[in-house]
């Protein structure tokens, strides 16, 4: 079967002229039902969905190392109006450029929705068509990734909890099912929700049926087959519980953060994805740093698509993205040049600063246990408990044991997620959860941080296709 069957529904969106509705009607569905019918169909279907994120008109691109961290600050050589970030550094979403991009992430991550809400109905139609366990791991994996597409678009397109009653002002619309009804614009309160529940329903799903699950012991991890095989960094049971402590620090009140650090150490505890350690790097070995993703992307086209356009200095092209020396200094200071990181990830080429980090790997990673380092640290019942997990991710990043205080946690969060995801595209959503008017890898000031971290919703009638 060829690839291309992999896309069999096309959404139709269309925005409507009050922007509280939006239309959301499939185009066609090209022998769905027939492809829906074997097991080997919905297991396509899955991976299609996999194939459709790891473009790099997403995960593969604009919503990791590219367009997310140019609005994360990271790329400070951006110097004039020929470079096709310019307006995306300088927040100007009015810019026919910037527009035409924002909206086109907007179309593709519903698209990608369809496609895990098509794969979502047509299976209950061929459940028997599962051998036993498998309809649990693919509805759990399908529920997974509907909650994370969801939960980015919430994080690009609406107002954070952070924010002045943000948790009760129109957001956007949770796609849950293929009809031609209506979807109203949601609160962000009320999207939180519906993330909360399908990753819940997710997470109960595939608990008793994942290798990577709570039941890991069962399973031999390094001779897996058919769909279980690759388990360690598709949407297992660890990455949906890593996807949902996020949403939950995201949504930031007591109870929720709580249930964040509950959810954090039950990863960390599984001992599954361990932090790497000095000797897990090596000259030959540079994409050491893998073993620590809970969920990742593989982008076969990367290097082509990405790398050589624009971490590349050589290239011809003007649109390369380089880290100054202010910037890099500002994020790994003259004391911290062990850092790890800052030894495997940038390269110096004259005076810019080079991403290198794939270059030798074809794996976006998307969750990482580092990740639950830092969200224990922060949702941790005390000041002890924080040290004690921020200082286990100092040492496996070769560096010295740091002290926690009530005043300077947040900064030396803030510092961590700088270095931590660098062209990962998750540093930019850090500052919109913790509410920061100053950039702090650039020290920028924003006059009006709530229009540079809620990007306009497309105000035009717009086919959502893939073409």
């Amino acid at each position: 079967m060829k690839k291309t069957l992999l896309f069999i529904l096309l959404p139709l969106f269309t925005l409507t002229s009050c922007e509280d509705w939006f239309d959301i009607t499939p185009k066609s569905e090209l022998k769905a039902d027939d492809f829906f019918e074997t097991e080997q169909g919905m297991r396509d279907a899955l991976i299609g969905i996999y194939a459709t994120m790891a473009d790099e008109k997403l995960y593969g691109g604009l919503m990791t190392m590219t367009y997310m961290d140019v609005l994360g600050q990271y790329y400070s050589s951006i110097g004039n109006t020929l470079h096709s970030f310019y307006y995306a550094y300088n927040y100007d979403y009015t810019n026919s450029t910037e527009e035409a991009r924002k909206d086109g992430l907007w179309k593709a991550l519903y698209n990608s929705i369809a496609n895990a809400n098509s794969l979502l109905e047509k299976m209950e139609a061929n459940r028997s068509a599962l051998p036993e366990g498998e309809y649990e791991l693919i509805r759990g994996e399908a529920l997974g990734l509907r909650a994370y597409l969801h939960f980015d678009l919430l994080r690009l397109f609406a107002p954070s909890p952070a924010m002045s009653n943000g948790l009760n002002r129109p957001a956007i619309p949770y796609v849950d099912r293929l009809t031609n009804q209506l979807f109203a614009r949601l609160t962000t309160a009320e999207v939180l929700q519906r993330i909360e529940a399908d990753l819940t329903e997710a997470r109960s799903l595939l608990a008793e049926v994942d290798p990577y699950g709570p039941h890991h012991s069962d399973y031999d991890l390094d001779n897996l087959t058919g769909i279980r095989k690759g388990r360690e960094y598709r949407m297992n049971y660890y990455a949906v519980t890593g996807v949902l402590a996020r949403v939950l620090l995201y949504e930031g009140s007591t109870d929720s953060k709580n249930q964040a650090f509950t959810y954090a150490t039950e990863i960390i505890d599984s001992g599954l994805f361990p932090l790497i350690s000095s000797a897990d790097l090596s000259g030959t070995d540079q994409n050491g740093f893998v073993q620590e993703n809970l969920f990742a992307l593989e982008d076969v086209g990367l290097e082509d698509n990405i790398v050589d356009i624009y971490f590349n200095v050589g290239n011809t092209s003007s649109n390369y993205l380089a880290l100054t020396g202010n910037t890099l200094d500002n994020i790994f200071p003259a004391s911290l040049s062990m850092d790890y990181r800052r030894l495997w990830w940038i390269e110096t080429s004259g005076s810019d600063n080079l991403i290198t980090k794939y270059n030798y790997s074809e794996r976006v990673p998307l969750v990482k246990v580092s990740e639950m380092y830092l969200i224990a640290t922060e949702t941790a019942p005390n000041l002890t408990e924080a040290t004690e997990y921020f200082n286990q991710l100092q040492y496996h990043r070769g560096l010295p044991n740091d002290e926690l205080t009530a005043e300077n946690i947040q900064d030396k969060l803030l510092a961590e997620y700088a270095k931590e995801f660098i062209a990962e595209g998750q540093t930019f959503f850090a500052y919109k959860r913790m509410g920061m008017n100053v950039t702090p890898v650039t020290k920028r000031v924003l006059p009006d941080a709530e229009a540079v971290y809620v990007l306009p919703i497309p105000t035009e009638n717009t086919n959502f296709t893939n073409q």
